[in-house]
């Protein structure tokens, strides 16, 4: 790969993540990119419409221009396609948000995401990353990876705390996707933020594959424990459905039964 076109994803990639304006005597710094090289990306990506510079401080930010490419390659992706109705569907029975996601590497990421109609909205956003060990979605994609290659995902993984509720000893972890594998949902009892339950399923392609999952996800206030035994049937409903679309050859039996 040319150093160059290297360089320019760096400086893209850097700027996604970075939360502000960004500076460039920071960016060289944290790239190890010096900083005429920097500017050089910079200045390109400006002319270009995907970079704009604060006339105040001289700070460099994305523009949208990158999430219209975005939004265009999400559009394409079949599986988005193919769920999105089931999607409504399942969020104007629940009233709850409900999300599609896929495996990226050591975490997941949002592709899809339905809101509902009530007033707090969930802040999850279409493209966002996840954490596979306090989420349902993480979990419900773990727990249906293929055994042979899941020992090398959760080696990688850290167990870091994100609310009390949190499981952080990777044994119980082991133990709780084998719960998951035998009821076919995963739950997020308040683990990954305070005040957020979440139910997940995975659904499953032509060949059998792990495709990706859907999850329903509500504020603790509607999304009781005794509403999460009530969603669970329509959830496994829904991605048996998702997965039948896709060619998924299991016919009645849901996904989560899968051995």
């Amino acid at each position: 790969m040319s150093e160059t076109i290297s360089r320019i994803f760096q400086v893209v990639e850097f700027l996604a993540d970075s939360d502000d304006w960004v500076s460039l005597r920071t960016m060289s710094r944290e790239l190890h990119i010096n900083a005429t090289a920097t500017f050089r990306i910079l200045n390109a990506l400006k002319e270009l419409g995907y970079v704009r510079q604060d006339s105040q401080d001289s700070k460099y930010q994305l523009t949208l221009k990158i999430a219209g490419i975005s939004a265009q390659v999400l559009e394409k992706v079949q599986l988005r396609q193919i769920a999105h109705p089931f999607l409504q569907q399942l969020t104007s029975t629940s009233n709850e948000t409900t999300h599609l996601a896929i495996l990226d590497g050591k975490d997941f990421v949002y592709i899809d995401k339905v809101d509902n109609t009530q007033a707090m909205r969930m802040r999850s956003r279409v493209g966002q990353h996840g954490l596979l060990h306090c989420t349902a979605m993480g979990k419900a994609l773990l727990a249906h990876y293929p055994p042979a290659d899941l020992s090398k995902i959760l080696e990688g993984l850290d167990f870091q705390p994100r609310t009390n509720q949190t499981i952080t000893d990777p044994a119980k972890f082991l133990e709780q996707l084998e719960q998951i594998r035998q009821q076919g949902f995963a739950v997020d009892d308040e683990e990954n933020e305070t005040g957020i339950r979440c139910i997940g399923s995975p659904i499953f392609d032509h060949a059998g594959r792990l495709g990706g999952a859907v999850s329903i996800s509500g504020w603790t206030i509607s999304m009781t424990h005794e509403r999460l035994a009530e969603l669970a049937p329509e959830l496994l409903q829904t991605c048996q459905k998702v997965s039948q679309a896709l060619g998924f050859p299991g016919g009645k039996e849901t996904p989560g039964q899968i051995r």
